[in-house]
């Protein structure tokens, strides 16, 4: 299996648009940012019925004019992300830790770098560096086993899906 997450590229938080989105607009960003994270390229990162509800379970803020801001487009990809691993009430409870240890752009850009180390890392067979900060390890540590959870889910997920193709012949 080839590392195509070599030169994968996290939008960083000041790269996220500065203009608040529509929610058409906002379904379009985030599956165009999220697409090469996933193993069904038919299947949807986020609907509109999915925004909603992570609104109602006081996991994302509530809009203001039915616009999404860049906080509410972080939280989102954000979410995205974990959904893969927690349940809907986990989330919330990581993202309350996140938002007490860190202001948003650090910890998500945090969380871009990790993820990009880890998918690298992990798709190229090769030992995960370690983290050398030692501030705030215990919270640098939570984000880390959770993007390494979730690099090991995609990697398994796509070496089933190619091991499949082959005992298929396709």
């Amino acid at each position: 299996m080839t590392n195509k997450f070599q030169d994968f590229h996290m939008p960083r938080y000041d790269e996220i648009p500065d203009i608040d989105l529509y929610m058409d607009q906002l379904l379009a960003y985030i599956d165009k940012v999220l697409a090469p994270l996933s193993v069904n390229q038919q299947e949807k990162a986020l609907t509109t019925s999915m925004v909603n509800n992570y609104v109602k379970q006081g996991v994302l803020p509530a809009t203001v004019k039915k616009r999404y801001s860049r906080d509410h487009v972080v939280i989102l990809i954000e979410i995205c992300l974990a959904k893969q691993l927690y349940s809907i009430g986990e989330i919330g409870k990581l993202i309350t830790v996140q938002n007490a240890s860190f202001d948003m752009r650090t910890s998500y850009n945090y969380i871009c770098t990790e993820l990009e180390n880890v998918l690298k890392s992990t798709f190229a067979n090769e030992p995960l560096s370690k983290d050398s900060g030692n501030s705030n390890k215990m919270e640098r540590l939570l984000v880390r086993n959770t993007v390494i959870a979730f690099a090991h889910k995609l990697h398994t997920q796509m070496l089933s899906d190619e091991l499949l193709k082959k005992i298929s012949g396709n």
